[in-house]
């Protein structure tokens, strides 16, 4: 029977894509008003479930229930007019258009019945930013905007639609520690005006701190939902991996000496074809045995600063010295043999072969060091042998030795990378963007073979854009903004609130 506190209630929701199953049966119940939370690893079926919501997969069965009455959402066009709406994790705004127009693009108010109004656009754009205390100029154009500031009005286009049900995927992704702060306290407003919020995410902090209530699916079924006040974020990942979790970080008990710098750069600037400098006069050592993390929003040089060091693009300024030598004109092969191990933030473009099985993607850097050449030739049972180990140390679940690597999910091709990089125990671990895209369990063996490089005496230089993870692996924290280095700050000594204002560009550059 209905229960008239609830907006939606799914039954029994399955689906299925030829022989994958990718939703057995899932049962939710979302109350008016509150903000929803929706967690599950990757794979769980959270994408499928909220495609379906809005229209773009139809349910092989199950029912679902909207307002109290059974409907059959049969594209986006039809969830919208039923009140629902979704901010997708990657924006769909058009960048050359204003703030109005983007909110009312193929629906502008007309006069006469003919004509646009762009005045009555505006003056509507208006209204609804001031509704919900935005903070928006309906007549700035979206490129001008912060990412932030983008999402918000991504937020408005589906409000203005009248959208009782607002559905946010993984809104948080993309997002500076500010602008999280800000997101929460827009959910908030929107909770205090009777807008009802589903919220997906996998940072177990933020469900702690936004929502009411949290429903965990696990392999295509809801397993539990609580009131989010009454579990601790363990709790909660239990539920989502189906066993305890631990995401060990560096103790600040512990004290902890360090080898000389494996990695220094002195004054490496690169620049693109327009003269634009994307890494800006960067300066950084990372010393044996210690972990640098580098934090900062998507696109500040992160991605520059690991191809450089990598070998994978030129610099026009500047020295690189590995160990003490000079190894700013080295090929990439050459940095390699020196001892540089690279995990590469895109696994699918640089740092696998989608193609070529697990074996050969383990053993690409590893033919003499793991003994797989005989006389010159590999040895199909030497290469099998050696993956088969890899898989087993690694975890790579749902894999053999002749699986193409392109068949596995992201968490485990991550796993073939780091393999193979660790098996050359490299001096320096350059690991960028290493946990993006995985969920917590896959994580969680991220950061323990991380952590353990470090014990080891490696030094590793960690790029990640978030931060909590910086915070947690990392002994010193150096903040990227428009390819310069605004601080280096030893990890005892930071806190969110700096690091973050730093990531935005606030505070005095690193000399």
């Amino acid at each position: 029977m209905t229960d008239p506190q609830n907006i939606l209630e799914l039954s029994g929701i399955a689906k299925t894509f030829g022989d994958k199953v990718a939703l057995k049966s899932i049962d939710l119940a979302v109350r008016r008003g509150e903000v929803h939370v929706i967690c599950g690893e990757n794979g769980a079926g959270k994408s499928t479930l909220m495609n379906i919501l809005v229209g773009i997969h139809k349910p092989s069965g199950g029912q679902i229930r909207f307002n109290g009455q059974q409907v059959q959402i049969s594209d986006p066009i039809a969830a919208s007019r039923l009140g629902i709406g979704m901010v997708h994790q990657h924006f769909t705004l058009v960048p050359s258009m204003s703030v109005a127009e983007n909110l009312f693009l193929g629906r502008h108010p007309k006069k006469f019945g003919l004509f646009s109004d762009r005045q009555a656009m505006v003056d509507r754009a208006r209204a609804l930013i001031e509704a919900y205390n935005f903070g928006l100029d309906p007549q700035a154009a979206i490129s001008s905007l912060s990412v932030g500031q983008r999402q918000r009005v991504e937020i408005l286009k589906a409000l203005a639609f009248d959208a009782e049900l607002l559905i946010l995927d993984e809104p948080t992704a993309v997002l500076t520690p500010p602008e999280v702060e800000e997101l929460l306290k827009i959910i908030a407003t929107l909770r205090e005006r009777g807008r009802t919020v589903l919220f997906i995410t996998h940072k177990l902090r933020e469900v702690k701190a936004v929502s009411d209530r949290v429903t965990v699916i696990r392999h295509g079924e809801s397993v539990s939902i609580h009131n989010t006040a009454d579990v601790s974020e363990a709790d909660i990942a239990r539920d989502m991996v189906g066993r305890d979790v631990f995401l060990v970080g560096r103790k600040g008990d512990v004290e902890r000496s360090f080898g000389d710098a494996v990695l220094k750069l002195n004054g490496v600037t690169r620049t693109n074809a327009a003269g634009r400098r994307l890494l800006d006069a960067v300066s950084l050592e990372v010393r044996a045995g210690e972990v640098l993390g580098i934090a900062g929003v998507d696109g500040n040089g992160q991605t520059e600063l690991a191809e450089v060091i990598a070998g994978l693009s030129t610099m026009q300024a500047g020295n690189i010295w590995f160990d003490g030598a000079d190894i700013s004109d080295m090929t990439v092969a050459e940095r390699q043999a020196l001892g540089l191990g690279f995990v590469p933030e895109d696994r699918l473009d640089r740092g696998i072969s989608k193609t070529m099985s697990v074996a050969e993607n383990v053993a690409a850097t590893n033919y003499e060091r793991a003994n797989i050449l005989r006389r010159g030739f590999v040895s199909s049972a030497r290469l099998a042998e050696f993956a088969a180990e890899k898989i087993k140390e690694f975890d790579v679940r749902g894999a053999k030795p002749k699986t193409p690597i392109g068949t596995l999910s992201g968490g485990n091709m991550q796993k073939v990378v780091i393999a193979r990089e660790l098996e050359r125990e490299p001096r320096l671990l350059l690991v960028s963007q290493p946990t993006r895209g995985l969920d917590i369990g896959a994580s969680e063996f991220v950061y323990d073979r991380i952590l353990a490089s470090a014990n080891a005496g490696r030094g590793v230089l960690l790029i990640s854009s978030e931060l909590s993870e910086i915070f947690a692996l990392s002994d010193r924290i150096a903040v990227i903004y428009s390819g310069r280095i605004m601080a280096i700050l030893d990890r005892a000594d930071a806190d969110e609130v700096t690091v973050g204002a730093l990531m935005n560009g606030a505070g005095k550059e690193a000399a």
